[in-house]
């Protein structure tokens, strides 16, 4: 995984020959963003061989309830189905689902309140683009020992 970038079979050489799909909705561009930022840290390749497919579900849960049955804290929880696709042949090389879980607190400003709605979007793609990063850089270790 930390091996030398340049080997054509290294899992860096490898993560950069991913294409990542268009994910749907502003937090699945995030995402896709991130993915890019993670993969393509030495520039895009020419042709790429394998195909990167991500579907997003998102689910905003109730956390602390006071006693006038007004949330205060909510979980934001961010899950991604992943499928990796050599491009070559369409062959389903892997399938998986990833999940990140964050939280946010309920203010009296609407606006603070949705900032921090935001921003735990923001936190929750950071942290699913590494969870999804790892799964694959695995995948491909195990796929070259």
């Amino acid at each position: 995984m930390y091996g030398n970038r340049n080997a054509p079979g290294s899992v860096s050489n490898q993560l950069g020959g991913i294409d990542i799909g268009a994910i749907e909705g502003r937090v699945g561009q995030q995402l896709r963003n991130h993915l890019i930022d993670r993969f393509s840290a030495r520039g895009a390749t020419t042709a790429d061989p394998y195909r990167l497919d991500i579907v997003l579900s998102e689910n905003k849960t109730g956390l602390a309830i006071r006693q006038d049955e007004a949330v205060t804290r909510y979980n934001y929880r961010l899950t991604g189905t992943i499928r990796l696709v050599r491009v070559k042949d369409q062959q389903l090389l892997m399938e998986d689902s990833a999940r990140s879980s964050v939280a946010f607190n309920v203010v009296q400003s609407e606006f603070a309140t949705l900032s921090a709605e935001r921003d735990a979007e923001a936190r929750a793609t950071r942290d699913l683009s590494a969870e999804i990063a790892t799964r694959l850089a695995i995948f491909f270790k195990r796929k070259t020992s």
